[in-house]
């Protein structure tokens, strides 16, 4: 009777499942569906999206007028869509900044005529990449935070300062993101095929990113992990091979435009705000701030060379943070890769104060999200002003539980958690 019973009851169980199954997938639709509403109310009545509205022309441009991406005819219509006017001569160009391997990711976005609603539709795509970068961290930390904690760093992540300025200009960067907290949880889980293919994937933003890349590259060789080789490699000439078959001649415009952004745009460099503030001087202490900043990260990848995932993963941390005052030209735009260091400072923070880790973490989240809103708003050059707060933050926090995290014993290393 009981087996019966047992029976009967496993059988309704089972025809209820794809029904909720579908009821879970009708909310999740509805989810989605109300949270691309919202953003389409902001991106109808607001003019932004500068970055996105050069990946949209520049990709209609070779959709609907067969030209190249790199080229006058894009920039003028970006130009267009962000300010109103054409470009007027003497004005600096907005030019695509992507290879075109990765531009044909905004190929079904610029298929939608209405700029406003492609607009929302790549905002929504980048607030998801925000919260999907967050959950991969949880991964490959193997952290499962406090709810009030998880919510706390989440919303921190979409909505401080540089989370929302790369949203809303629809920055890229935010998929490079992604992308290398895929390529930790990828080696985490020794599945270095994966790990390769990302890294491939993810090359696209060299200047942000491309110090992490080359780390990761030295490490794998060094422990003799082959396997992240050939598929790297091969991903790499696959997507190249492809753009060189549907659209020939783009590396030289690529280039060009490369050079062109780089001339012409606002890019900040220690040197460049050490200037502003010491003329006679400033520059060169600027190269020196630097200089030594990569002598320290070149102490730090000397000792991780051959230790293991916990010390390649602080240390890799540590390169993201640095990367920004090393000289290379950047936006504080762009820092929303730090989001990865700043989790893993938080998940050591969290194993050392158990107690009392929604207090601390969520009163760091607190204090910097403040802290940086607070220079955003009443400074009267934000984008400078904004250029050392968090990457100096991060490296501090990263040095501040540095013995917990790698220089400990083994077994009270807080990363050998994982």
């Amino acid at each position: 009777m009981l087996a019966a019973n047992s029976i009967l009851t496993e059988s309704k169980l089972h025809n209820r499942t794809p029904f909720l199954y579908l009821g879970i997938a009708i909310l999740l639709f509805a989810a989605a569906g109300g949270w691309v509403w919202v953003n389409y109310q902001f991106t109808d009545r607001e003019n932004g999206g500068n970055d996105f509205a050069v990946y949209w022309n520049s990709a209609r441009t070779v959709l609907y007028d067969n030209a190249t991406p790199y080229g006058e005819l894009a920039s003028a219509k970006s130009q267009n869509t962000i300010f109103g006017i054409a470009r007027r001569a003497g004005d600096p160009p907005s030019l695509l900044d992507l290879p075109f391997h990765i531009e044909v990711l905004i190929f079904p976005f610029a298929v939608i005529n209405n700029y406003h609603l492609a607009w929302a539709l790549w905002l929504t795509f980048l607030e998801i990449s925000i919260v999907g970068t967050v959950f991969l961290c949880f991964r490959f930390l193997h952290w499962k935070p406090n709810p009030v904690v998880g919510a706390g760093i989440i919303l921190f992540s979409i909505f401080f300062v540089h989370g929302l300025w790369a949203v809303i200009l629809g920055n890229a960067v935010i998929l490079a993101g992604l992308l290398i907290a895929g390529v930790i949880l990828a080696l985490r889980q020794d599945q270095d095929e994966l790990a390769g293919i990302l890294l491939a994937l993810s090359t696209f933003k060299f200047l942000t990113i491309g110090i992490f890349l080359i780390f990761i590259l030295l490490w794998a060789v060094i422990k003799r992990r082959k396997r992240l080789f050939f598929p790297f490699v091969m991903t790499l000439g696959i997507l190249i091979v492809l753009s060189f078959f549907f659209f020939s001649n783009w590396f030289l415009p690529y280039a060009r435009a490369i050079f062109t952004n780089l001339k012409f745009g606002d890019w900040l460099t220690p040197a460049k705000l050490f200037k502003d503030e010491l003329p006679n001087f400033g520059e060169k202490l600027g190269w020196i701030f630097s200089g030594l900043l990569a002598i320290v990260l070149f102490v730090e990848w000397w000792l991780a060379a051959k230790k293991d995932f916990v010390r390649m993963l602080w240390t890799a941390a540590l390169t993201l943070a640095i990367t920004p005052l090393l000289g290379l030209p950047t936006y504080p735009q762009n820092y929303i890769v730090l989001i990865i260091p700043l989790i893993i400072t938080l998940s050591i923070i969290s194993y050392r104060w158990r107690s009392s880790d929604k207090i601390v973490i969520n009163g760091l989240l607190i204090i910097l999200f403040v802290g940086i809103w607070g220079i955003a708003i009443y400074s009267p050059n934000a984008k400078s002003a904004l250029f050392f707060p968090l990457p100096v933050s991060v490296i501090c926090l990263l040095y501040w539980i540095r013995w917990w995290a790698v220089s400990s014993p083994r077994e009270q290393s807080d990363l050998s958690r994982i």
